[in-house]
């Protein structure tokens, strides 16, 4: 594990304030995340993640540690903001990438499996539609992702795909 002695503390912790921090020292504390289990800190990487002015880098850092925060409190802000960067015609696409990525790898609600399909349905760019079918085939035990993969049988894309997962389904009878 790396010192971080160098780092401004907060709270005594041996975490950064990302406030006090910036560029390549950001970006290593980011990194050096391993948990994501405090609420301020939770709170400071979902601020980063959020930034538009911060560095794209340093944003998918964040949207990388932020995928550890399963059981934060603050769950919901998380993905909200993440629904919001995906839908952001604006946004830079390797960030909205990371950020379905992260939904991947967090408990979501049916409002993210609708999410998913949107960008499956869209005419977003292969890899955000690969990193949305990897939150339905991540989530395959959610009714609506259940759904959204029935109806993804016949994509040119993601059809075959669909089916197979489909089919690893304990106890389904899909397709």
């Amino acid at each position: 594990m790396s010192d971080m002695s160098d780092f401004n503390h907060n709270n005594n912790n041996e975490h950064p304030d990302f406030n006090e921090i910036s560029g390549e020292e950001k970006l290593k504390a980011l990194r050096d995340l391993i948990e994501l289990t405090d609420n301020h800190l939770t709170q400071q990487v979902l601020a980063i993640g959020m930034d538009t002015h911060e560095e794209d880098l340093i944003r998918i850092e964040a949207w990388r540690a932020l995928g550890m925060a399963g059981s934060s409190a603050l769950l919901g802000e998380i993905l909200h903001a993440a629904a919001q960067i995906v839908r952001d015609s604006e946004e830079d696409e390797d960030v909205q990438n990371y950020v379905l990525q992260t939904l991947a790898l967090l408990p979501i609600t049916e409002a993210e499996i609708q999410l998913a399909q949107e960008v499956l349905e869209g005419n977003a760019y292969i890899l955000l539609q690969s990193a949305a079918f990897a939150i339905l085939t991540a989530h395959k035990h959610v009714p609506g992702a259940v759904l959204a993969l029935k109806s993804l049988q016949s994509h040119y894309d993601f059809g075959a795909s669909a089916k197979r997962v489909l089919l690893s389904i304990p106890g389904s009878e899909h397709p």
